[in-house]
């Protein structure tokens, strides 16, 4: 059993030299597949749809990384515009974004030439133009054919989902309506289109191509330290990678800038109503004080009448800054109630202190990264609902500062309220008309002072509004690349051609080391632990002249064994019992023991050949002899044992006793007494009895005869015996059922792949003359192939 495991293991192992040989044995097979390799690339490249890909360099601002400010009018600007890189590579690459690149460039309608193969896509010198006369943006999913013929357009529509064939007849420019869509298809021709050519119009949906084409955007910084940001595009025309990289930039820009006027813009209209109101209002007033001096014919108002008033006016102001305070909280707290509203929040009303102002920045930064994040997460996103979680913190914590700041400011409101009430009420004293003067000239006063307020805010939101320029600056535009992206040539024929030698390696490995047959003499010396008497290669004459006169190979190798088997019964005297079997029917034991006889009656020796294969005996039929009568016959005692042998045609020497009629009991008969007698005799009249026996992995008759023969030989064919079939016959070897044993490696093919050394090139034909040099070529390159 150790043996076995250690011939096992050994033959596991991969000799890389052999392994090499073999390889180089199979150069033509290399070659053609190498070449039919090329062939297969050059087809590839030729029909493979190219992708370009173009860059742009884009600078970004960011606040953590002290971007220089370069516009003086940033600092007039009242809102915080701090970036985070990350985040806009983020939205350089949202749906939202490419949506309305596609949309606003078109580039959700495709063009094409209808070919017998494949379509070509024309992008720039197109004679077509698909227009829409409703809803772009809803439009999408439509397959045109457009055949131009004379004055008309005839359009099929192709991707109809009831397969009804539906064709329009239109004129250029005419309306034609598909579904609830209207179209017109504008037709200009250059002149240079073949008659009759068809093209195809192929409108996509812009949302769905929006989330198709995130996959050809890549964003990347160019080094950890810059705020530079590297944006890629890939596409299949040329021309449309840098068109859509650049209209992509543009509109990015576009977007940030009005996210920055946002806020201005907001301002500007609420601080517009209110000072419209206030203007109508400080109208209204001026004009009745107009009216109140002329009915009462008033110019001055003594000392004490001017003095009420400046207190109740200053009480007035502060009364009135303190609303306004709380108006500007009922502001923020409707704002932080309604989160849909559109942000950011811009309170510039009052002044609010610092810390309410950093609390609703940390806000609104927590839901500009929610709807961030949104873009690319699931709703249920763990990331996305601890988003949420510290935006309702964050909201919770500005109402309760507001609720507090409400409280203690409707304190302060009311003691102020309570001074005004009290100059109120010194003014009481005054004459009647010079009170009621006292009271309009008190309106007027703090209407005027609010709208003087107003005014300057809604300057300071204009210039901030002004000052709002961009922070991005494209460093490097978009260029149209002059060489496709993919595919590469040389990466493909590396391809090709690496594909091609690693599956003709894989196809000599599985040949010779994977193959379940013995195919190497070193596999069979590893079962038996012994070395091979001799190699038989096949005999592709097909001649069946037992002749020892003719100059073949195989009559020189049946010499050969002949002398190894006088050295393997050196020992042994006298006449001698062969034996041939093997694993398994077929692998030429029968074709052995007639020339192995044939060799073995030189210098005047007398063989007989025996054919016990009694179930199925082919040695009678090759010879041309009858099997009427034989072993069968003598071991039933029906038959003595001169009728039974023959003399072998066309031979001195030779001689054969048949195996008669086939019996049910072949074993018993074998194993019998007289078959002990048979050889006994047999030995007395002949120099060499030779054996043909059942195989000796299928049945047990050639260990009945062990104890009867002298030496046993084993047939192990080449590509046919099975290598378990043979570790079996090797078994029994080893365990000692047969005296002296050999084995013969047979029907190795010409022209083969055999270790070392080969036996073609000494070949000889009858006449004496070497085979004709273009026929053994050919077997060998089909050999070598194959």
């Amino acid at each position: 059993m150790n043996r076995n495991k250690e011939l096992n293991n050994k033959s596991a192992l991969i000799d890389l030299g052999d392994l090499f040989r073999k390889l180089l044995f199979h150069w033509p097979l290399y070659l053609i597949v190498l070449l039919v390799a090329t062939a297969g690339a050059l087809i590839y490249l030729k029909y493979a749809r190219p992708r370009y890909m173009s860059t742009a360099k884009l600078y970004l601002k960011d606040e953590k990384k002290n971007g220089e400010e370069t516009d003086l009018l940033k600092s007039l600007s009242l809102f915080n515009s701090g970036k985070n890189i990350e985040n806009e590579m983020e939205v350089l690459k949202s749906p939202i974004l490419i949506e309305k690149v596609i949309r606003d460039n078109r580039f959700n309608v495709r063009y094409f030439t209808k070919g017998a193969f494949r379509n070509e896509e024309i992008y720039d010198q197109n004679p077509l133009r698909l227009n829409f006369l409703s809803d772009s943006a809803k439009v999408g999913n439509y397959k045109f054919d457009i055949t131009p013929e004379k004055d008309l357009l005839n359009v099929k529509w192709v991707n109809n989902p009831k397969d009804e064939e539906i064709v329009f007849h239109v004129h250029s420019d005419d309306p034609f309506f598909v579904n609830k869509d209207r179209f017109s298809i504008s037709y200009h021709p250059s002149g240079n289109e073949p008659l009759n050519e068809t093209f195809r119009v192929q409108v996509d949906s812009v949302e769905e191509l929006a989330y198709k084409k995130i996959e050809d955007i890549g964003t990347a910084l160019v080094n950890r330290d810059a705020t530079v940001v590297m944006v890629t595009y890939e596409d299949r025309i040329a021309a449309r990678t840098a068109n859509f990289l650049n209209a992509l930039l543009d509109t990015y820009n576009e977007y940030t800038l009005d996210d920055k006027n946002r806020v201005a813009l907001k301002t500007i209209r609420f601080l517009t109503v209110r000072i419209d109101s206030l203007k109508d209002e400080l109208g209204f007033l001026e004009k009745q004080e107009e009216r109140f001096k002329v009915q009462r014919g008033i110019t001055d108002i003594e000392g004490s009448s001017k003095l009420a008033l400046e207190q109740v006016k200053e009480a007035d102001i502060k009364l009135n800054d303190a609303n306004m305070q709380l108006s500007v909280f009922d502001q923020v707290e409707s704002y932080i109630n309604d989160p849909g509203t559109d942000y950011p929040f811009a309170p510039v009303l009052g002044n609010v202190d610092q810390a309410l102002t950093g609390m609703i920045n940390r806000y609104e930064e927590l839901l500009k990264e929610k709807k961030r994040l949104s873009l690319s997460l699931q709703p249920g996103s763990m990331i996305l609902q601890n988003t949420e979680a510290q935006i309702a913190d964050a909201r919770n914590t500005i109402k309760n500062y507001i609720s507090g700041y409400k409280r203690n400011a409707g304190v302060a409101q009311n003691q102020m309220q309570a001074k005004v009430n009290q100059i109120q009420a010194k003014i009481a004293s005054i004459p009647a008309y010079e009170r009621e003067y006292i009271n309009l000239k008190r309106q007027q006063s703090v209407k005027e002072n609010l709208y003087l307020h107003l005014l300057k805010k809604k300057e300071e939101a204009a210039v901030s509004y002004a000052s709002n320029v961009t922070d991005n600056k494209v460093l490097a535009p978009a260029f149209i690349p002059a060489k496709p992206e993919s595919p590469k040539k040389t990466l493909v024929f590396v391809s090709f051609l690496a594909v091609a030698l690693v599956l003709c390696t894989v196809y000599v490995y599985i040949k010779y080391f994977l193959n379940n047959k013995v195919l190497d003499k070193s596999e069979i010396e590893q079962a038996f632990g012994r070395p091979v008497m001799a190699e038989i290669y096949q005999d592709e004459t097909g001649q069946k002249d037992l002749s020892l006169h003719n100059r073949s190979v195989l009559l020189e190798q049946i010499f050969n064994l002949r002398t190894n088997l006088r050295f393997l019964l050196n020992e042994h005297h006298g006449q001698s019992t062969i034996m041939i079997t093997s694993s398994i029917s077929g692998e030429g034991k029968t074709f052995m023991t007639a020339h192995l006889g044939n060799s073995l009656t030189v210098n005047n020796k007398k063989v007989i050949l025996l054919e016990l294969d009694l179930r199925k005996p082919k040695l009678s039929r090759s010879l041309g002899l009858d099997n009427q009568t034989g072993i069968t016959s003598y071991l039933v005692e029906s038959k003595t044992l001169d009728e039974i042998i023959k003399n072998v045609p066309g031979t001195d020497g030779l001689y054969m006793i048949s195996s008669g009629p086939i019996p049910p009991n072949p074993v018993e008969l074998i194993e019998s007494a007289r078959m002990r007698t048979l050889i006994e005799t047999l030995k007395q009249r002949f120099d060499y009895i030779l054996i043909d026996t059942a195989p000796i992995g299928i049945v047990s008759d050639a260990k009945s005869l062990a104890p009867f023969v002298d030496c046993t030989l084993f047939m192990v064919r080449y590509n046919f015996t099975l290598k378990s079939k043979m570790a079996a016959v090797a078994e029994s070897v080893r365990d000692s059922f047969f005296r002296k044993s050999g084995v013969i490696f047979n029907g190795i093919e010409q022209d083969s792949f055999y270790p070392y050394y080969y036996y073609d090139h000494y070949s000889y034909s009858d006449n004496g003359h070497k085979e004709k040099v273009w026929s053994s070529l050919a077997k060998k390159m089909r050999q070598r192939i194959a």
